[in-house]
């Protein structure tokens, strides 16, 4: 069986010629997994952070973008695979490297997951295929709302759904839905995309555990799966019901897997906590910020991280080392199909539930609720308070969407990002307005790069 012609899409523009993959990240990593795997070797990646990446991938030099180290004869003969998500960004690295003489140059999404959907359907027809949680759940193939993987399904619903009857039939989908539970959280992020570095003490809020199970009920009885609930906070661990919520997703029927995000600077108390953890249907992913977060909590991660292994969590830690900057809350006047170019561009379309509302992203959520961008009934589906049938109407709606007016109020994901992880500095009562303003929920320009 020839692996290339049945499973990879068409990989002419890369085979026998040099292989660069621009970005080593989860992704870039997957790409290369899968292009040897076809038979096609990856010569080096391009990556700003090289320096905090380390020397080499998979026998590959990763090192900071050249565009004009090669010799100009070589680079039209090289195959590039830009792995950024946002396309607009993609398109501007494409146009540098076209620019610059590069002429097979890769940026589609759909190249991309066809290519690591190929592999792993190449491998199952092999009988080399693994199910591994830790690997499936950051493959863009699943981890885009936007997408769906019958490998990835049919595994959730053969070893992880429970009530999944025969005789039902599966037309109404979720591939992914985040739980807001709380917007509390231990860190308070310049540009979090939750917002944190915007909120006054009177803000703070923890969703009821009860209130949370009823709306996720009626919005499960609403939709016919739910291959992945996504809790989130704030800080998750920072509810104090954290065990409860865990409890009842866990033994909601035809759901398949928890995702559980979390910084890991607060170790739960409850050891039930932690056996729920273990499920082999859930994956904990620590959001990292290395020497940004105070050391106490540094060591806290360290804690947290050492309970997981000892109880055999499927975990993932993520050194998170920047941000998109989605801007300011301002309208930004775009027009209908502009609107349609930054949601359909966005690599954050989440489709949270929070406070009984399916919100498109958690920027959506809570920025609602702290006034900072106005209330949009058409943004959101009102699941607490409308009847099931009316919910399921509104929800399958809501997935075909192709923009939403709080778009008009973000930057979406553009070329420019912040450094992840710095901490919004304390300002006393007295001092002026104007600096509050600047250390408190402003744009904060003076850290603001480019991610080309």
């Amino acid at each position: 069986m020839n692996r290339t012609q049945s499973y990879a899409p068409d990989l002419t523009a890369l085979m026998g010629r040099r292989v660069i993959i621009y970005g080593a990240g989860k992704i870039g990593r997957r790409i290369q997994e899968a292009l040897n795997w076809f038979g096609v070797s990856v010569d080096f990646f391009w990556d700003l952070r090289a320096d905090t990446i380390g020397a080499e991938l998979g026998g590959a030099p990763v090192c900071k973008p050249d565009f004009h180290a090669l010799p100009e004869s070589e680079r039209g003969e090289s195959g590039v695979i830009v792995t950024i998500f946002a396309e607009n960004v993609a398109a501007q690295v494409r146009a540098r490297l076209e620019k610059a003489g590069y002429t097979r140059v890769i940026t589609e999404r759909d190249f991309i997951t066809r290519l690591l959907h190929g592999e792993c359907a190449s491998r199952r027809a092999e009988g080399q295929f693994q199910f591994d949680l830790e690997t499936c759940h950051i493959c863009p193939v699943v981890s885009d709302t936007r997408n769906r993987c019958d490998i990835f399904d049919d595994h959730v619903r053969q070893h992880f759904v429970q009530d999944l009857a025969p005789e039902r039939p599966i037309e109404l989908v979720i591939p992914s839905v985040g739980v807001l539970v709380s917007n509390k959280c231990t860190l308070t992020c310049v540009g979090c995309n939750h917002l944190r570095d915007h909120y006054v003490a009177s803000d703070h809020v923890d969703i009821p555990a009860a209130q949370i199970l009823a709306d996720l009920k009626k919005f499960v009885n609403a939709v016919d799966l739910v291959n992945k609930i996504v809790l989130v906070g704030g800080e998750s661990m920072l509810h104090p019901e954290i065990e409860a919520i865990l409890e009842g997703i866990m033994t909601l029927p035809r759901v398949g897997v928890v995702h559980v995000i979390t910084n890991g600077t607060v170790i739960p108390q409850s050891e039930r906590v932690f056996e729920l953890l273990a499920s082999p249907r859930v994956i904990v992913e620590i959001s990292g910020y290395g020497e940004h977060i105070p050391v106490k909590f540094q060591r806290n991660v360290d804690k947290f991280i050492g309970r997981l292994q000892a109880r055999g969590v499927h975990h993932r830690y993520t050194q998170t080392l920047q941000w998109f900057d989605f801007g300011g809350f301002d309208a930004r006047g775009y027009s209908e199909s502009e609107l349609e170019q930054v949601y359909g561009t966005c690599c954050f379309v989440s489709n949270d539930i929070f406070d009984g509302r399916l919100f498109k992203c958690s920027r959506s959520a809570y920025g609602t609720l702290i006034g900072k961008i106005p209330d949009y009934p058409g943004d959101y589906v009102d699941i607490r308070n409308l009847p099931v049938a009316e919910v399921r109407r509104q929800v399958s709606a809501f997935l075909e969407m192709k923009w939403a007016r709080v778009c008009n109020h973000c930057n979406g994901a553009s070329i420019h990002v912040i450094e992840a992880g710095q901490q919004v500095k304390i300002v006393s009562k007295n001092q002026p307005k104007a600096i509050k303003d600047a250390q408190h929920g402003a744009i904060h320009t003076e850290s603001q790069k480019t991610v080309v």
